[in-house]
């Protein structure tokens, strides 16, 4: 597998929600789906000067439409959902400039927006990341004027952001197999792993498990996550296995991979 497609693999299980994040907001008209934008995200090597590139934004839509960008930082919680956070130790959103901060956009017509990283001098290695928000302006509420009421409509409106990832020299791919549970449910038995990332860059992992009756014979298989572990992050992959079972104990094995690490993440845990 060549280096770009390990990189494209690394996130394509988030981009898909990171390209359309979808808010609630008050306002007269609608601004879902407006927006297009190419690349879905952006991946650099960060090192001497300044490296930059160009974000093509395309209204689709038949009116036309104001943006406003902003530039946050985003982590994955244990479930896998997106959360917009303040910067930390991994953020790239204090290096990165964008040009313009805001433009119009003609019913169908497109323009570029300029991403440049300014790093400060010295950053350690590893993996930073961050998010260009396409934020729609024209689905915005109204001011209420002070001891006035104002009639607004619930809307769903889609904030587009792009993921940016920057490695500063070499970066480091650890993850590990913190935790294994399983207990028997009603219809089934259920499995939970708790992976943790202690390296110093993302990592694009697979995992699958499996149930023995006693010790020897497999019962049941198949997947138990296949997602990202940002840096510094941990996820709990989880999968309910229905079905009888039976017998009085089984054994439950687990196995991790990633193109990313030199060996595969096993454990093993028992339900009676």
């Amino acid at each position: 597998m060549s280096e770009a497609a390990r990189r494209t693999g690394a996130v394509s299980a988030h981009i898909a929600a990171l390209a359309a994040l979808t808010w609630f907001a008050l306002g007269p008209s609608p601004a879902a789906a407006s927006l297009s934008v190419s690349p879905a995200y952006i991946d650099l090597v960060v090192g001497k000067g300044r490296p930059s590139q160009a974000i093509t934004v395309a209204n689709v839509t038949d009116t036309e439409m104001r943006y406003r960008v902003h530039v946050v930082h985003f982590t994955f919680s244990q479930n896998g959902d997106i959360e917009m956070v303040p910067s930390d130790e991994h953020s790239l959103a204090p290096w990165i400039k964008c040009n313009p901060r805001e433009f119009t956009l003609g019913p169908k017509a497109s323009r570029a927006v300029r991403i440049t990283i300014v790093p400060p001098n010295g950053p350690p290695p590893g993996e930073y990341w961050a998010a260009v928000w396409f934020e729609p302006l024209n689905g915005r509420a109204p001011a209420t004027p002070e001891g006035k009421s104002v009639k607004a409509s619930v809307q769903v409106v889609t904030n587009i952001l792009v993921p940016i990832f920057g490695r500063v020299s070499r970066v480091d791919y650890r993850c590990e197999l913190a935790d294994l549970s399983a207990t028997r449910t009603k219809g089934g038995i259920a499995i939970a792993a708790r992976l943790v990332n202690t390296g110093s860059a993302r990592v694009q992992i697979k995992g699958s498990y499996e149930i023995l009756a006693g010790s020897e014979t497999p019962v049941a298989q198949g997947l138990i996550g296949e997602d990202v572990v940002l840096a510094g992050g941990e996820r709990i992959f989880r999968q309910t296995v229905k079905g009888s079972f039976s017998q009085d104990q089984y054994t439950i094995r687990v196995r991790y991979e990633s193109p990313r690490l030199a060996t595969i993440l096993g454990g093993q845990t028992s339900v009676h």
